[in-house]
């Protein structure tokens, strides 16, 4: 889809140039600067030689959409380049839009090289400004970039600041800016995941998504972040969801930053999931793009700013080159270009139709697959509820014995009889070491505790016998007995279950228990 929309602005830029005038070309160029920089850059050299010495807000607009555009290609050298000579332009008390521009465009450029130390005093020139202009939008632009400069250098306290102080502005404001809070809304749940405050990371994510305009970077940040943050929570579903729509966006741009995060939680998602080859496509999706953002050699950045006359003179020589050469080949060029966009076409439609067959038959395998499962799951659930039958039913009768035991007990213990007595100490005894070994089978246990533990993976071993045993009809006293401890020990215990088993006021423990899994 890029290389279609390179092919087609260089269809557009190949065409005689009308009468426009040349802002109108070079504001178009600059909605280019991030989906498309090669088409941007060609536009804006093409006005640039079409200037007069005099024309020195088209020149701005020139050198500021090149600094962009170089910007987004990652070649900070060039970039820093023609941001410089388009500063040159302007005095230090100007205030107007594209000297705004340009002092942000030099600031972002040290941002993306690591340089936050350099990148704060431009941006804060940069929102100076905007206040003198009383541009509200561009003012929490750019108090926005302080506070990622801020993000960047560690400083989260600090970061925390300038992004509330840009949602005051925004809410005090009375046009809405649903974009730019959504922007700064996404930028505080950065910095809550770094203080691992989970909760709120996952609140200030979804309000930015709700006021996202549909922009795709923004959205394709957004969603990879939320799903950071449930795969930290281990909420898997969730993550899988937030992590299929950022797939959906990722198509639609190709700002790096926002595709290197996505890139990162797939992986990480993919390897916890345990599909590894997925896993290994999205890791090496990830390294090429980190090796494109970071392969710059930033000295060769500090070289150009001692010797910045020399190669000044080297991009305009080259400038010129490159302005002969498109308009020796323009004829040339429309009969390539669109011969190579049937070729291209053709191509897409193959390898698009491909697709859709391969999506096809793997749909129609994860479909028996599931059907395969959802037949072992009822299984499974026809086994458990056996089982639990015979849980209840062991536990009935025992209940029943104990009653009766306990009857007899009391009348042996009103006899006067002292060998009555001994003898029916000695049947206690024997009886109670019964009990012991009388137990629910191993497997009924292992059942029992499997279901437990995966509806409450909180439960301790503790925790779980002694659900066992109240299963058993056991009172707190003889709890207290078996495990040695005092009857409020117990009843402690108990209370702490129900606030694990999130019981409500008025259901009993044990009903809940008997009942649990029906």
């Amino acid at each position: 889809m890029r290389f279609a929309l390179i092919i087609l602005s260089l269809l557009l830029f190949a065409m005689p140039v009308k009468s426009s005038s040349y802002l109108k070309q070079l504001e178009y160029a600059s909605r280019l600067q991030e989906s498309n920089p090669d088409s941007c850059i060609l536009i804006s050299q093409k006005v640039f030689t079409q200037l007069t010495d005099d024309q020195e807000t088209e020149k701005g607009y020139v050198y500021w959409n090149l600094a962009q555009a170089y910007l987004y290609k990652h070649q900070y050298h060039t970039s820093l380049f023609y941001a410089l000579k388009g500063k040159a332009l302007y005095s230090e008390q100007d205030t107007s839009q594209m000297h705004q521009n340009v002092l942000a465009t030099i600031g972002w450029i040290y941002f993306d090289i690591g340089n936050y130390q350099h990148a704060v005093p431009y941006h804060q020139q940069a929102l100076e400004v905007a206040q003198k202009r009383g541009d509200v939008e561009s003012e929490v632009i750019y108090t926005n970039a302080l506070g990622l400069d801020a993000l960047s250098a560690d400083q989260f306290q600090k970061a925390l600041s300038y992004f509330q102080k840009a949602i005051l502005i925004l809410e005090q404001s009375k046009r809405s800016f649903n974009s730019l809070m959504a922007t700064v809304q996404n930028n505080m749940g950065i910095v809550y995941i770094q203080y691992e405050d989970w909760n709120k990371a996952e609140e200030f994510f979804l309000k930015a998504i709700e006021n996202n305009s549909g922009q795709p970077s923004a959205l394709l940040e957004t969603y990879a972040l939320l799903a950071k943050v449930y795969l930290n929570t281990h909420r898997l579903t969730n993550c899988h969801l937030y992590l299929q729509l950022a797939e959906e966006q990722s198509y639609l741009t190709s700002y790096s930053f926002s595709l290197i995060e996505y890139y990162e939680v797939r992986y990480e998602y993919e390897r916890m999931a345990g599909d590894l080859q997925q896993a290994y496509h999205y890791q090496n999706k990830y390294l090429q793009l980190y090796k494109k953002i970071n392969n710059r050699n930033v000295q060769e950045v500090m070289n150009y700013l001692l010797n910045v006359q020399d190669e000044k003179i080297k991009q305009d020589e080259l400038l010129l080159v490159q302005a002969g050469k498109l308009q020796h080949n323009r004829r040339v060029l429309n009969v390539v270009l669109i011969i190579l966009t049937l070729v291209v076409i053709a191509v897409f439609y193959y390898i698009f139709k491909s697709k859709a067959e391969k999506s096809l038959l793997k749909q129609q395998l994860l479909t028996q697959e599931l059907e395969r499962k959802e037949k072992q799951q009822a299984e499974l659930s026809n086994k458990l509820a056996f089982k639990e039958e015979a849980i209840e039913t062991l536990a009935l009768t025992i209940s029943k014995r104990n009653e009766l035991v306990k009857q007899v007990a009391e009348s042996v213990y009103k006899s006067d009889s002292k060998e009555v007595t001994s003898a029916w100490k000695k049947f206690e005894n024997a009886l109670h070491q019964y009990d012991d070994s009388s137990q629910l089978s191993d497997d009924l246990i292992k059942d029992f505790k499997l279901k437990m533990r995966s509806q409450f993976p909180m439960l301790t071993e503790k925790e779980l016998q002694l659900l066992i045993d109240i299963r058993h009809n056991m009172s707190s006293k003889e709890l207290a007995d078996k495990y040695h401890v005092e009857v409020k020990s117990i009843e402690m215990s108990r209370y702490r279950l129900r606030k694990k088993l999130q019981l409500e006021k008025g259901v009993q423990l044990r009903d809940f228990i008997m009942k649990f899994g029906e």
